[in-house]
């Protein structure tokens, strides 16, 4: 009986590939989820429909080609931060392929390198490094579209303070709550705006108020300081209340956490030049009293 490591490493991989062809050839089952989450009309990207993304790229059919078979459920997308980025679940999926195929393939190639300058290892060393560093990699993206959300957030933090003022702006001008919030859409540039802008369109299309709009939004992207503003609208709109104070009283709120976040985000930068800079002084003293010390001993 063969009992060696490429044998059963390769009995595994033929078993993988064949059930990988059985599932692309057969009928695929759609995720239940996938499809609740898609006819559900109370949600703010359903409201319109909008043209589908053709692929950039091999990976990113590759990537959709995944989806259609297992499912958004099953590979577990960050969907809340590829909102707020803008990216398709097929252009994510597609760089999670091909990371793991790097992953998969660096250290048979490694090996391979090393085998030419005579230097040989087991087999079993490749292929168990190379399913570790494909899984690792298969994650990073994952990682990387995690880190990226945050700044953007952190962005749309700044965006969504600079529209409170606006918005303070024109209900001073005597602006209903509706066109208070389409104006100071209108005046802003930059990505943030244009996905309120979007929001707001989209909410009049659907016929909802455009403060629901908004409050959809925010909780889609998990920004929740974009639903605040959208509650004091709300009472405005709904029930007549008076709200530019409340809206400056939130404005000015949302500038000051931003700040105290600058703040906090300076004096852990500060800390990390600490050691840097302790250790340059303690090398520059050492160097300047390194002659003398040793003019000192020799007499």
């Amino acid at each position: 009986m063969i009992t060696s490591a490429p044998a059963i490493i390769g009995g595994a991989s033929l078993g993988v590939g064949v059930a990988v062809a059985i599932t692309g050839f057969s009928r695929s089952r759609a995720d239940l989820g996938d499809l609740l989450h898609r006819n559900d009309a109370s949600r703010l990207e359903n409201l319109e429909p909008r043209a589908a993304r053709a692929a950039d790229s091999l990976l990113d059919t590759f990537g959709a080609r995944l989806l259609a078979q297992v499912g958004e459920g099953f590979v577990r997308l960050p969907r809340q931060e590829l909102d707020l980025l803008g990216r398709s679940p097929a252009q994510h999926v597609g760089q999670k392929i091909g990371y793991a195929i790097i992953g998969l393939m660096f250290p048979p190639l490694a090996i391979a390198v090393l085998s030419l300058v005579g230097v040989s290892l087991p087999f079993t060393v490749p292929a168990l490094a190379g399913l570790v560093m494909g899984v690792l990699l298969w994650l990073l993206p994952d990682i990387n579209v995690k880190e990226e959300a945050e700044k953007a957030r952190k962005e749309f933090r700044y965006a969504i303070a600079s529209y409170l003022e606006l918005v303070c702006l024109e209900r001073a001008a005597d602006a209903g709550p509706s066109e208070a919030l389409r104006k100071a859409a209108d005046i802003g540039d930059g990505w943030v705006f244009g996905r309120v802008r979007d929001a707001l369109t989209r909410a009049e299309l659907a016929g909802i108020p455009p403060w629901d709009g908004l409050k959809q939004l925010s909780e889609e992207l998990g920004v929740p300081e974009l639903g605040a503003p959208a509650d004091i609208m709300a009472l405005a709109g709904e029930q007549g209340a008076a709200v530019y104070s409340t809206l400056a009283a939130q404005a000015k709120s949302l500038r000051g956490v931003l700040l105290t976040d600058a703040q906090a985000e300076a004096n852990a930068v500060s800390e990390k030049m600490i050691v840097p800079v302790s250790a340059l002084v303690i090398l520059m003293s050492i160097f300047v009293a390194f002659p003398a010390i040793m003019r000192i001993m020799a007499s």
